[in-house]
């Protein structure tokens, strides 16, 4: 998320005037954690905010272990939501964003299951904590994949799920300012959903 465009920053109606990116190129999940240290300093820790993250596809392209990444992820939540006793910033929310297929996966199919297992773990986890009800998890496997290809049986698991050029830097791997005004869009909408429940 460090490399989103400011001018292409998520607009929150009636929030904040200063929208503020704390994203760390290369980050995984356990750096989050550090995010939100700096985060806690520089702001009121007890104030109702909208967090937005997205992490996981380093962690797995650093090795790490799915026990080892849902335990970052349960440290992460429990950080931003701790239990209601502890903490007033109970009318926080967060807006994850998960996983997707990037072209520089298209012909490596372990990586690929590695990504959708990821996704599912991430799911779960959510699911599973205490304040799920203030989490939405935005599945992005196919997001970026070719329209005709996203939604076919074998997408997510058969390699069928071929990723969209257009969304992405020329590393493969990075969105592009069309990759990051789809988030945008994606990222309102829930926005919107949120200020209605």
């Amino acid at each position: 998320m460090s490399r989103w465009p400011s001018s292409l920053l998520p607009i929150i109606p009636s929030g904040p005037s200063v929208v503020i990116n704390y994203g760390k190129s290369g980050a995984c999940l356990v750096d989050l954690r550090q995010q939100i240290d700096l985060w806690e300093v520089q702001n009121d820790d007890r104030c109702n905010c909208l967090f937005i993250c997205c992490a996981g596809e380093n962690d797995v392209g650093s090795g790490r272990t799915m026990e080892q990444i849902s335990e970052a992820f349960r440290t992460l939540l429990d950080a931003l939501f701790p239990t209601i006793n502890q903490d007033e910033r109970h009318e926080s929310r967060m807006i994850f964003l998960g996983p997707k297929f990037e072209p520089w996966l298209t012909d490596d199919n372990a990586s690929r299951k590695k990504y959708a297992k990821l996704n599912n773990e991430l799911e779960r986890v959510i699911r599973e904590h205490h304040a799920s009800d203030r989490i939405t998890y935005v599945n992005c496997l196919t997001l970026f994949c070719k329209k005709e290809t996203a939604s076919e049986p074998g997408a997510v698991y058969g390699g069928r799920g071929i990723p969209d050029v257009q969304y992405f830097d020329s590393d493969c791997l990075h969105l592009n300012d069309a990759g990051y005004s789809v988030w945008k869009r994606i990222v309102e909408s829930e926005i919107r959903c949120c200020a209605l429940s």
